[in-house]
């Protein structure tokens, strides 16, 4: 990550397709265990989590982990959930599709699956349309964008084991602004 954010080096694009080969950045698991053991603190998920979005920034997005985290923000916008009938042939092609059909159709006999038709929508979508809109109107995208996120859900899904808590984050000298949705001010101060 060191040398794909130095503008000075000058082979960006060919560090992020080395990156995105097989066994690559999207092979992580997410789990966090290399965060918490690392012996300097340098938090190498989070230098995966930036190398992959800067991949995506940059075109890169061809493996099937971009393809799978791509989908998760054209999910997310438009209906505020994963839309996992639609997971696999937005990623992984139709042809898969299709050879899964029948696992898919015994997790949908045993409810494990929503129906497709109609799509669930979330009660509050309109907030999760407007976050992605202020962060593209913001250009918070690429290895920016994910830092202050990474950072936060890694606090969550560990209980804050810094002690540092979701404000402290944000109030971090040189930390991305805290996104501002209206309608959810008003449920919190509700």
């Amino acid at each position: 990550m060191r040398f794909v954010g130095d503008p000075r080096d000058g082979h960006k694009i060919e560090r992020l397709d080395a990156l995105n080969s097989e066994h690559g950045i999207w092979e992580c698991t997410r789990c966090y265990f290399c965060n918490e053991r690392c012996p300097k603190g340098v938090d190498p998920r989070d230098a995966i989590a930036k190398l992959g979005a800067e991949s995506i920034k940059e075109g890169i997005d061809g493996d099937m982990g971009a393809k799978h985290a791509k989908w998760f923000v054209v999910s997310a916008k438009t209906t505020g959930w994963l839309r996992e009938t639609e997971l696999v042939p937005k990623t992984q092609g139709l042809v898969a599709a299709i050879k899964q059909t029948r696992f898919a159709l015994d997790l949908a006999k045993k409810g494990k699956v929503p129906p497709p038709v109609p799509p669930h929508v979330a009660k509050n979508v309109r907030q999760a349309r407007q976050l992605h809109d202020l962060l593209q109107q913001q250009g918070v995208n690429g290895y920016a964008g994910i830092v202050q996120g990474e950072h936060a859900l890694g606090k969550l899904a560990h209980g804050h084991v810094s002690g540092e808590t979701l404000e402290e984050i944000y109030d971090r000298p040189g930390a991305f602004p805290r996104p501002y949705i209206e309608e959810a001010e008003e449920a919190v101060t509700s």
